[in-house]
């Protein structure tokens, strides 16, 4: 028997008095449920980056530790900062340090083990140009996944990296053994910036109109942010910061979990809306972040979910501007949520709510408590990032008024974090305006990390 989804709709106003003025309401969109449906297969390609950035030796913290121990480390100071020189290692040892190449072979590893006969996967490498290791094929076939891993080692494709490239051929072999029961997702993993961002884009607005998710992961310092982030955001696909090379097996793992929880596909929220406005939407969860969604044609939306995770419920924030309306109930809108039970033969599910909302002469209003605490959390997750990019911008220019006013934003968006209790996420905020303050610059990584971490304030 299905197990069917449910739709939850909620006003952060379901009351307002009448007044002179267009006013703003939130109106909360939750798909959740779901849990003990059948499983699906799935269809998925991996996009490794494979340029030479890939295979540049790693120093952990005990390595370092041993060339002190060995004396192949030597303190100097240059402009009054401590640095230090690293003499030569000997081959044997310099062979024994890892590569981030090295621990994307060993995820491969891992990841096969857990592949299903049912499934499908391809994989790809990229740098200069993109090269199919590994056509999409059955998961049966899991062991070419162990083989690929050790190609990788002497796999060359040029000094550059076209991403768009290894999205293309990835998608191309998602779609290859494209079907409803399967869900269909992309891994892509990079260490590094691309050139040609644009068809990285373009490649994943593809994707999205395919039911394909795209998880980026962006392993190391180095990596676009800016960039990773909107691509996985833009298909409803996952966004991993891997700080560490070692932690690139555990990402795919998590992911390859998700992929293979999936039980329903193509989810849509149709959107008719009556004499308002859709002025943005956020989704919240599974990760918060601005959400596309789509064309308005005349007061009518269709907002592309993809595929279901039972594990990771959907929910949407959209802000909405209501006229002047005269007292009495007043229609506002009518969502029909849709979606795919390739279990069951039969027309899309769907489940429909209309939305009114009530206006009183006089009377104070009324405001749904849960509704207003998700704003405030997509409140401060807005600040944060504008703060960032604020800060960001000013420690370019290296304008004095421009720095001051960054840091103060800084402040400002940890003083809201803290309201909400994200003492970690507060500390790190006013850490980056005391470096903005003292220095002129930001800590890049501490950048990077509070970009990713911000995003998981509203599952607390």
């Amino acid at each position: 028997m299905a197990v069917s989804l449910t739709l939850t709709c909620s006003l952060s106003s379901p009351i307002l008095p009448v007044g002179s003025v267009p006013r703003l309401v939130y109106l909360l969109v939750e798909i959740a449920g779901g849990e003990g449906a059948e499983t699906l297969p799935g269809n998925l390609a991996f996009v490794i980056d494979a340029s030479e950035s890939m295979r540049i030796r790693l120093v952990s913290d005990e390595n370092f530790a041993e060339l002190v121990k060995d004396g192949q480390v030597q303190e100097v100071i240059t402009d009054g900062v401590p640095a230090y020189l690293i003499g030569a290692i000997p081959s044997e040892q310099l062979a024994s340090l890892p590569r981030r190449i090295d621990y994307v072979a060993e995820a491969l590893n891992v990841a096969s083990e857990y592949l299903r006969p049912a499934d499908f996967f391809s994989l790809v490498a990229f740098a200069g140009w993109a090269h199919c290791l590994i056509p999409s094929v059955s998961g049966s076939e899991r062991q070419r996944l162990r083989m690929a891993a050790h190609e990788l080692e002497n796999l060359r494709l040029g000094d550059e990296t076209h991403m768009a490239e290894g999205m293309a051929m990835g998608l191309t072999e998602i779609e290859r053994r494209s079907s409803s029961s399967h869900a269909a997702r992309m891994i892509l993993l990079t260490d590094g910036h691309t050139l040609k961002v644009s068809e990285c884009y373009e490649w994943a607005e593809r994707a999205r109109l395919a039911g394909v998710k795209l998880t980026t992961m962006g392993i190391g310092t180095e990596f676009n942010e800016d960039l990773l982030i909107p691509l996985a955001d833009a298909t409803g696909g996952s966004a991993y910061y891997v700080e560490t090379a070692d932690q690139i097996p555990d990402a795919f793992l998590k992911e390859l979990g998700a992929v293979q929880r999936i039980t329903y596909r193509n989810l849509e929220v149709k959107l008719q809306l009556s004499e308002v406005e859709l002025r943005r939407v956020y989704r919240v969860l599974p990760e918060l972040g601005l959400f596309d969604p789509g064309p308005n044609l005349e007061g009518s939306y269709a907002m592309l979910l993809g595929d279901y995770d039972p594990g990771a419920p959907v929910t949407l924030l959209l802000e909405i501007i209501l006229p002047p309306w005269s007292a009495g109930v007043h229609r506002l809108a009518q969502v029909l949520f849709t979606w795919e039970d390739p279990t069951l033969q039969m027309e899309r599910q769907n489940q429909r709510q209309e939305i009114g909302i009530e206006m009183i002469q006089g009377a104070a209003g009324s405001l749904d408590e849960r509704v207003m605490n998700i704003v405030e959390k997509v409140g401060a997750f807005k600040m944060g990032a504008f703060a960032l990019d604020h800060a960001q911008s000013a420690a370019l220019t290296g304008d004095p008024q421009d720095k001051d006013a960054a840091t103060m934003r800084l402040r400002q968006a940890a003083t809201r974090l803290l309201d909400l209790g994200e003492i970690a996420l507060a500390s790190s905020m006013l850490k980056q305006a005391d470096t903005l303050e003292s220095s002129g610059n930001l800590d890049a990584d501490v950048t990077k990390k509070l970009r990713y971490d911000s995003r998981k304030i509203s599952k607390a």
